[in-house]
């Protein structure tokens, strides 16, 4: 990977877990959906991280009965959280 690629490689590689949640909730604009995209395609690990998302959401949403609703509430709430504790880079305006 060449210097210009390699740097933007580094910095998308902090900004995608940021913006994790954002993505799979359909919050970003087009442009920064592109840029998680095209990350996620180069980088396993972030791509991992994404699929496990995912999958996290989905069993969530599974469940059934109210106690399990406060409880999956209550583990994508801190999920939400500890990625928001990253240290966030401006976000680019929208498309």
């Amino acid at each position: 990977m060449s210097g210009p690629r390699r740097l933007e490689f580094i910095r998308d590689h902090r900004w995608v877990p940021r913006n994790a949640s954002e993505y799979l909730d359909g919050e970003l604009a087009p442009r920064e959906r592109q840029r998680v995209e095209h990350h996620t395609r180069d980088c396993p690990q972030c791509r991992e991280l994404l699929a496990g998302l995912r999958a996290l959401v989905e069993a969530l949403g599974r469940l059934r009965g109210d106690e399990e609703r406060v409880v999956a509430g209550a583990v994508l709430a801190s999920v939400r959280s500890r990625l928001g504790q990253l240290p966030r880079e401006p976000r680019e305006p929208r498309d």
